[in-house]
């Protein structure tokens, strides 16, 4: 962690999107409170932050960016549900927020959709100093929670059986080429721990709701052989030190008993194990 802004930016660390993105997020959640809203940090399909509005909940994008002035021009591929895509601007000296054209902030902009905040290096001693913030858990990732512990239990009861359960939402979908999940099934000392190891994408249906999109059963002593596995060819995967990943197109090709696309079929088939 840098003392001060103006060694931060002097330093250029290869991890300087995360240290500004994450000094970023905190000014905007610190306006946000001086406006007298209660935000949160939170991280679900893309949002870093969730304002809450009475009872509404406004899920925001924050881009932090050095070069960039002005209203964010990069993709929105959660406009489709409101999300405000806000960006801060740092310099040395000010930082600027640029809210979105839906965003709650806009109010708060000037005529040239700025809003000022002076001194950047006492906002980032105030982000050293700051306590830990918890993030907020929305109900869809409640929904994803309850749902493993409910398919563990059950393997455990019915069937005496380890599961381990795996589950991915649209972000991750849309993050890696042919919409697959990037690190499945993981490091080997921990998938063969269990029987089953089972991956189950979710789909996003509205603000804070998801719904079952598929469910991939593996059964944990044909992984590498009745169950393909391939190299990874992206820098990002190889750089996360992931040796193999499941071919999922050869999955449902030889394996399709063990593709199911809702939850009732995969129970009626758990029934048969």
């Amino acid at each position: 962690m840098f003392s001060n802004i103006y060694d931060l930016l002097d330093s250029k660390p290869k991890n300087i999107s995360q240290l500004l993105g994450e000094f970023g997020e905190y000014v905007y959640r610190s306006y946000c409170r001086e406006q007298n809203y209660e935000c949160k940090k939170v991280n679900y399909l893309e949002a870093d932050v969730v304002i809450f509005d009475n009872t509404e909940k406004h899920f925001v994008d924050v881009k932090t960016t050095l070069s960039n002035s002005g209203t964010y021009r990069g993709r929105k591929t959660q406009k489709k549900y409101d999300y405000a895509y806000d960006q801060v601007f740092v310099t040395i000296n000010f930082i600027k927020i640029y809210p979105d054209d839906n965003s709650l902030l806009k109010k708060f902009a000037n005529l040239d959709n700025e809003i000022l905040i002076e001194n950047t290096n006492e906002q980032y001693q105030k982000y050293l100093t700051a306590p830990k913030e918890k993030k907020f858990i929305t109900n869809a990732q409640k929904k994803r929670e309850e749902l493993k512990k409910e398919i563990i239990k059950y393997f455990k009861l019915k069937k005496n059986l380890r599961c381990r359960v795996l589950v991915r939402g649209p972000v991750s979908e849309n993050s890696w080429k042919n919409d697959k999940p990037h690190n499945v099934p993981g490091d080997e000392n921990t998938y063969k721990k269990y029987d089953y190891n089972i991956l189950i994408n979710f789909k996003y249906v509205g603000v804070d709701l998801e719904a079952v999109k598929d469910i991939y059963l593996f059964e944990t002593n044909l992984i590498g052989n009745k169950i393909k596995l391939n190299e990874p060819k992206l820098n990002i995967q190889k750089n996360k030190n992931i040796k193999y990943l499941i071919d999922y197109d050869d999955f449902k090709k030889k394996n399709s008993e063990y593709y199911f696309t809702n939850l009732d079929s995969f129970y009626n088939f758990i029934e048969t194990i």
